[in-house]
């Protein structure tokens, strides 16, 4: 049973293969970097190395967007397994793909919508910490340490006896001010990037808008959450979607490479919203 790590941490959600939607993600994984690999090694002539670590960054992602298919739209598994799809379909045409950043926007949402059932735990925060310095500082979002802590203060907002919590916020806003120490006042930098494409940021703000769209939109979640068995709670769920919107658009300002690098969570948001269209059959089951 997974609930002895819920101890330690709110915002792990272990793959419990006795739910089926869970062991049909535990068997494509492996297939998922095998095929990728496969792919790499007959067609990009890289060699063994670059095959391993083709199939392996693919099959990290393709869970990482399952993952955030499911903070998005508790209720669908359409909505997970779609986006997962469709980011599948991206990496075999080789496009690349910012890892940290898409594992800081699980995490993130996580925070906000506590689909495990628990206020993340102060290890959880230092997690979130970590993944936005490593969007901040390695794949260069500077903005993502302002999207991190505004995850953190809507979690606080929603629960006001967690303000300590505020620490943290202010610990990631640093990440950002330490960038705009870095470009030495050159703000306009962070603003709009003179290469932009304007198709693509066209592109990339109607996802934000869609996503955000979704968020207000999004109804009531009748799945409950993992640990406590309690209802989802319909304000946070909003949150964590407005935090995934907040990703893709934080990776605007940073020029056309590093916001393309961000098409899976605009993937994402254009699956929750059209598959949120669809009338329910069924609520999905609780994990």
């Amino acid at each position: 049973m997974s609930k002895p790590l819920y101890r330690l941490t709110s915002i792990a959600r272990p793959l419990e293969a006795k739910y089926p939607t869970n062991r049909a993600v535990l068997i494509a994984l492996p297939l998922i970097a095998l095929g990728l690999g496969i792919y790499a090694y007959t067609s990009a002539g890289g060699g063994a190395v670059n095959a391993v670590i083709t199939g392996l960054e693919g099959m990290l992602v393709s869970f990482l967007v399952w993952a955030l298919g499911r903070e998005a739209d508790p209720d669908r598994n359409l909505t997970a397994f779609a986006s997962a799809a469709l980011v599948l379909y991206a990496l075999v045409l080789g496009l690349p793909v910012a890892v940290w950043t898409l594992a800081f926007a699980l995490m993130a949402a996580r925070t906000v919508n506590r689909t495990v059932g628990q206020p993340a735990k102060p290890g959880d925060l230092v997690m979130v910490l970590i993944l936005a310095g490593f969007s901040v500082f390695s794949e260069g979002y500077a903005l993502m340490g302002v999207v991190a802590a505004i995850a953190i203060a809507i979690d606080v907002q929603l629960d006001r006896s967690r303000s300590l919590a505020l620490i943290a916020a202010l610990i990631a806003l640093s990440f950002t001010v330490w960038q705009l120490i870095t470009l030495e006042g050159d703000f306009g930098a962070l603003l709009w990037p003179a290469a932009a494409s304007t198709t693509l940021m066209t592109i990339i703000g109607g996802l934000v808008a869609i996503g955000l769209a979704s968020a207000f939109l999004c109804p009531k979640p009748t799945s409950v959450c993992d640990a406590r068995g309690e209802p989802l709670s319909h304000a946070r769920i909003r949150g964590g979607r407005l935090v995934i919107a907040l990703v893709l658009l934080a990776g605007m300002p940073e020029g056309n490479a590093l916001a393309h690098a961000l098409y899976p969570l605009g993937g994402l948001l254009l699956v929750t919203f059209v598959v949120g269209l669809l009338p329910a059959i069924r609520p999905r089951p609780t994990r």
